[in-house]
């Protein structure tokens, strides 16, 4: 799956995974590093209303309605989720409607309370989860996600049965007495904030975790993550790869690369692991089975 990503901890934070139409926030600048992609969003997860995550939005839209103004075709609205309860980003919407045209034809909004899952319209069988994350942002919700792809699988009492009793049952009932949905977790997005545990999104294929400190020197009101942090929840949470991002500037790449090293001493799980420098694009293909 090719994967764009930016990172600049207090100024701009975008990821796309392209083949699920997917973009993760939406910080400043994600115009001039995508150019023609942005057409192709289906679904934007917002995850909190700090500036650097949401405010490349406008241009996202601006390129799309030009495009519609020019090719006189039309484009799908893009699906936004977002924390239900941040007075920021609906007063932030509001004036993207009142200084754009077109506004309806643009978006739909999904406003969303941890728990809440709906499906995705970028990709045939994908749904998105909400989950409440530990950060600080005006005494509104942070979120964090999970996208699972539905698939079918064997019941349990099916399993192990001849082929030749298998296809009997298909015959006299159906495909659907043999088959029961699965939800298989694909991706998890940290978003900003203290680590949190996801059981559900154990055995992903993709943990996208921020680190932003390589210390936090004691202090109990920092609500971000070290990279010791990020790497102990990967590894609980058993994940095919990880993505860290998020990282400060205040570290230079050598220290951040020093302590990386003293935390993974696996060449194995090095390779699993990609990193966004601050301030620079990422794009590269991380396996994931069907994408």
């Amino acid at each position: 799956m090719k994967v764009f990503a930016y990172s600049k901890a207090l100024y701009s934070t975008w990821l796309y995974l392209e083949p699920m139409r997917l973009l993760l926030d939406a910080g400043e600048g994600i115009n001039c590093f995508l150019e023609g992609r942005l057409l192709a969003f289906r679904d934007l997860a917002i995850t909190h209303a700090h500036t650097d995550h949401f405010t490349g939005l406008q241009n996202i839209l601006i390129t799309r309605l030009r495009e519609m103004e020019v090719t006189k075709e039309e484009i799908p609205p893009l699906n936004i989720y977002y924390p239900g309860n941040s007075r920021t980003l609906e007063r932030y919407f509001q004036y993207l409607q009142d200084v754009m045209s077109r506004w309806n034809d643009l978006v739909v909004l999904h406003p969303l309370v941890p728990g809440d899952t709906l499906a995705l319209q970028g990709a045939r069988g994908l749904h998105l989860t909400a989950l409440e994350a530990e950060h600080r942002v005006y005494k509104q919700t942070a979120l964090s996600y999970r996208v699972e792809q539905l698939r079918y699988g064997l019941k349990p009492e099916i399993q192990g049965k001849p082929q030749s009793e298998i296809n009997k049952i298909i015959a006299e009932k159906g495909k659907s007495a043999i088959t029961e949905p699965i939800m298989r977790p694909l991706v998890f997005y940290s978003g900003d904030g203290r680590p949190r545990l996801d059981p559900i999104s154990r055995g992903a294929a993709l943990h996208i975790q921020e680190a932003t400190f390589l210390d936090t020197n004691g202090n109990k009101k920092i609500d971000h993550a070290t990279l010791a942090e990020a790497i102990a929840l990967f590894r609980e949470l058993e994940a095919d790869n990880l993505l860290l991002f998020h990282l400060s500037s205040r570290y230079t790449m050598h220290e951040f690369w020093s302590t990386f090293n003293r935390i993974v001493t696996s060449d194995e799980e090095r390779e699993r692991i990609s990193v966004v420098k601050p301030g620079s694009l990422l794009a590269r293909e991380i396996p994931m089975p069907g994408f």
